[in-house]
């Protein structure tokens, strides 16, 4: 049930709400001083409070703001007989969900409260569910003993003692970078505040901004209410923002504008809202190359390249391709109630002898499969023919590609494009599934399909 707390110096239309707000399932709360309220709202924290701007011993704006400081989930709408453009646009700025004037229908009150904990409700639940995937993550998490490895967390390591920066995790798809920034944040002084993930490659153009700079209420014909973006969700702590290469360059704009000022206008509104965010943004393209081809803006990237640190690919890693076998071995055997699985010692040379094109997401879904349908032992007949067929550096290699004066941009598109037809051949033609196989989203598959094989028709 949700708890509703009154704030009022007029008696009769305090115990009138309290009447209409009880017949209509909530738990009410009446208080018709400031001091009385302080009491109760020291030990309780309320879906939302209807709050008077004029009170016998408070401003009702001071009020509003320490209600938001002390509980940023609590809807608070401002009620007053006392109403201009002045208070009102001030009440809004200080976190207001809405400003009703006196008198008011009891009715109108009804439908703006039950927008107002629609609102606490979704914000509540996002950050359930991202306090559940990034709370845990830690630096001993990406496991590896290689120098690489060993480089890249030292480096991580020292980002701890700074307090706010703009990070940029370069790697190929698979690596970790996604690990990596919850582990960042989690060790930094924003680690009791939101970590906030957004795919930038996951959603529509046209859906991008409005995930994440939200929008007012009429901005467009389906804007009933007010959305809040995921920019102003992350205020106080970390917005991680994945295939940021993948950003269309009109947004691309936009997101430059907020990296200078900190500061954004929701879709349709007029003011400007500031917040405090650490940025890290991941990418699995090679960004210089995308400059070179107009596809990225250079001044964004040296607005996201402050603290640039490249993962590396799995293939690059040596003996941390088993490590890390070893590890999901002994996670899916648990996971599925079955003995501790093991690799022979020809098979344990196969994954050494790969290339890992899909890098550790590719060897984690292996091993779960490897784990599901093998024995106790895994021998190189368990394993799939891609992988039993090959030889010490027969599949395409960057560095081997570069040392034949090869391009790149084009040697990673190249993997991409094998990878895409490797997925839509197992799917058999099924987009969706496909995108499911390789771990991105199906408009993400649409976008790279569209501009990796009409590159090749464009060469042809």
């Amino acid at each position: 049930m949700p708890e509703i707390a009154v704030l009022d110096d007029e008696t009769t239309l305090l115990n009138s709400l309290g009447m209409e707000l009880s017949d209509q399932g909530y738990a009410v709360h009446l208080f018709g001083t400031a001091h009385d309220f302080s009491a109760y709202f020291k030990r309780n924290e309320p879906d939302a409070v209807l709050l008077d701007l004029r009170l016998p011993d408070a401003d009702g704006l001071e009020l509003l703001k320490k209600v938001k400081e002390s509980t940023p989930k609590t809807q608070v709408i401002i009620i007053t007989a006392h109403g201009n453009m002045e208070s009102a646009i001030s009440a809004l700025k200080g976190g207001a969900f809405d400003y009703i004037s006196k008198p008011f229908d009891l009715e109108e009150i009804g439908l703006v409260l039950k927008k107002a904990l629609k609102q606490s409700r979704l914000v509540r639940e996002v950050e359930h569910r991202r306090q559940r995937d990034y709370q845990s993550a830690s630096l001993r998490d990406f496991i590896g003993q290689s120098n690489l490895v060993k480089e890249l967390l030292n480096t991580v390591g020292k980002l701890s003692q700074v307090q706010n920066t703009t990070i940029l995790l370069k790697g190929e798809s698979g690596t970790g970078k996604d690990l990596l920034a919850k582990a960042i944040h989690n060790m930094s002084a924003r680690a009791s505040k939101q970590f906030i993930e957004i795919n930038c490659a996951s959603l529509p153009d046209n859906l991008l901004e409005s995930e994440l700079f939200g929008y007012e209420k009429g901005a467009f014909t389906d804007a009933r209410q007010r959305k809040t973006g995921l920019v102003e969700l992350a205020d106080q702590g970390t917005l991680f923002l994945d295939e940021v290469a993948e950003m269309p360059l009109t947004l691309q704009a936009k997101l430059l504008r907020f990296l200078e000022t900190r500061s954004f206008r929701r879709i349709g509104g007029g003011s400007q809202i500031k917040v405090d965010v650490m940025i890290i943004s991941a990418t699995n393209r090679d960004l210089d190359q995308a400059l070179m081809h107009n596809r990225f803006r250079p001044d964004l990237y040296y607005r996201l390249n402050v603290v640039p640190l490249t993962v590396p690919p799995l293939r690059k890693r040596g003996k941390d391709i088993l490590l890390l076998t070893d590890h999901y071995l002994t996670h899916f055997s648990k996971k599925f109630h079955k003995p501790l699985a093991r690799l022979d010692k020809k098979a344990s040379q196969a994954f050494l002898d790969y290339r890992w094109p899909g890098n550790i997401r590719e060897l984690k879904n292996l091993v779960e499969r490897l784990v599901i349908l093998c024995s106790e032992t895994i021998t190189l007949a368990d394993l799939p023919t891609s992988i039993q067929k090959i030889t010490p550096r027969q599949t395409p290699d960057l560095n081997d590609s570069l040392a034949r004066g090869g391009d790149l941009d084009e040697t990673l598109s190249e993997l991409e494009r094998q990878l895409i037809l490797e997925a839509l051949n197992k799917s058999g033609g099924v987009k969706s599934e496909a995108a499911r196989l390789l771990g991105i989203s199906r408009f993400a598959l649409a976008r790279k399909m569209k501009r990796l094989f009409a590159d090749n028709h464009d060469r042809s």
